[in-house]
């Protein structure tokens, strides 16, 4: 092997056994503040649906419209973003992307009418398409493997309890301004992710694998030198993973050849695996994010205590989201992805069958801290079918599959659905489709958990787990 491999190989095995240092910590904390960003952007348009429906006298299918607008932005933007992300980084990305969706919701409080409110969400979508994935990209890419899942979790956590802000800003705004001003406040208010680029420019690092991948040894190695001796452990430069070589001599020669293999096994099943799984996710998440004050306003809630009660959601779903991310790493993502799925989907049956209060809350509380906090398993198990080199396109990929039946063509459907039928059939439909679309996944896909990364992403279809969770288990 030339000496490059083995550079390569000594710095991927190095890297995969630091610990949660401060830099790492750091790292979690600027990829958390990306998806404070995120999380405002995208949740602004449920709270204050209701009230524009009643202020422009909006259709059923107007709603439909405005309520996936952002998501068809996203969609879009994925196509271009994960290409880009595989050629000029990670980093480069993030940036662009948050300066893209934070202006396209400024433009969005001095919206005149309902098709220039719909163009910008559009539009403001192809940044939040562009920002959306990438941090679960950078922690997969980043963390060992022993401490992946539960830094997803921290990380999502935030994330998932940040929808509440945008909730709670409609919430102020409704209280404080007539109905035709309120709307516009949170797209106001959605400016502020722009202060955001300012730590981020100065302190968030490009991924280490993919600087390797560009022939970065250089600064990889004194990146890993730093998280080593914040550690306390030493350069060695013979550490040397024959499974990560052997991941590495798998890969074909060539980028274009890397591309094609997408579209035969083992990466395409993979790839229908994770993008049913995410999609059943995803569906729950959109409904409960954008129709769920309206949904909760046919159970008897007021205007404010529905939107309320769709943030609070959010805030349990992170609790779920950090416990999930610990519990993943420790039994396997599987098991635990399937029996979110499960719980969630009990959640939904007993809100559907339910008017007491009570039973209501607790309906509630097992479809957001199961439902809702599925995602750090479910989006990191995406990173980790993939090489790097394919990494980024792979993740774009699915995420892009996933919204697309889920935050748009279910979510078009859904006004006409709780016209025609009501929120039962609805909140019965999500829960077949947590346990229809996870089953596939659990019965069928790799358990990577312990694995490290290059591993993970081999082509090998049954690479066996690491030493060290089969020991544990």
């Amino acid at each position: 092997m030339v000496k490059r491999e083995q550079t390569q190989v000594n710095l991927l095995t190095r890297l995969d056994r630091i610990p949660l240092t401060k830099s790492v910590l750091g790292l979690i904390t600027l990829l958390a503040l990306v998806w404070l960003a995120e999380a405002f952007d995208i949740g602004i348009v449920g709270p204050v649906l209701s009230t524009l429906e009643k202020t422009w006298s909006l259709q059923n299918w107007q709603s439909g419209l405005l309520a996936v607008a952002s998501t068809l932005g996203v969609v879009v933007g994925m196509i271009p973003a994960g290409w880009l992300a595989d050629r000029i980084g990670r980093r480069q990305v993030v940036l662009w992307g948050i300066l893209w969706f934070s202006v396209l919701t400024l433009l969005g409080a001095v919206s005149a009418n309902y098709g220039m409110l719909l163009a910008v969400r559009v539009l403001a979508g192809i940044g939040e398409g562009a920002v959306l994935p990438m941090p679960y990209l950078f922690l997969s890419e980043f963390v060992n493997r022993g401490r992946r899942a539960v830094s997803v979790g921290y990380s999502n956590g935030i994330l998932t309890a940040a929808y509440v802000v945008p909730s709670l800003a409609s919430l102020w705004a409704l209280h404080t301004f007539a109905p035709e001003v309120a709307w516009r406040v949170p797209f106001l208010l959605g400016g502020i992710p722009l202060l955001v680029l300012i730590p981020l420019y100065l302190w968030l690092p490009e991924s280490p694998r993919f600087l390797l991948k560009r022939g970065a040894e250089n600064k990889v190695e004194a990146m890993v030198c730093r998280l080593e001796a914040q550690a306390h452990l030493p350069h060695d430069t013979t550490l040397y993973d024959e499974q990560i070589a052997a991941a590495l001599d798998e890969l074909p020669p060539t980028s274009w050849m890397v591309a094609k293999s997408m579209l035969r096994a083992p990466y395409l099943v993979r790839s229908v695996l994770v993008v049913l799984q995410l999609t059943a996710a995803l569906i729950l998440f959109y409904i409960v994010q954008v129709f769920g004050p309206s949904l909760f306003l046919t159970r008897g809630f007021g205007t404010g205590s529905s939107i309320l009660y769709a943030g609070m959601m959010m805030v349990t779903a992170g609790v779920g989201s950090i416990v999930q991310g610990y519990l993943s790493d420790r039994v396997g993502r599987k098991r635990v992805l399937i029996a979110y799925a499960a719980l969630a989907a009990a959640g939904c049956i007993l809100f559907a069958a339910s008017s007491v209060p009570a039973w209501m809350v607790v309906a509630g509380f097992l479809a957001s801290f199961f439902g809702l906090g599925i995602f750090p398993v479910s989006k990191l198990s995406s990173a980790e079918q993939y090489p790097t080199e394919l990494r980024g396109r792979g993740v774009y990929l699915n995420e892009m599959m996933a919204r697309t039946l889920s935050g748009i063509v279910t979510t078009y459907f859904i006004p006409f659905v709780l016209t025609a039928s009501g929120s039962t059939v609805i909140f019965i439909g999500i829960a077949v489709v947590l346990v229809g679309f996870n089953l596939p996944y659990f019965l069928f896909a790799r358990e990577t958990a312990g694995m490290q990364m290059e591993q993970a992403g081999t082509q090998s279809v049954f690479p066996a787990k690491s030493a060290e969770f089969q020991a544990s288990h």
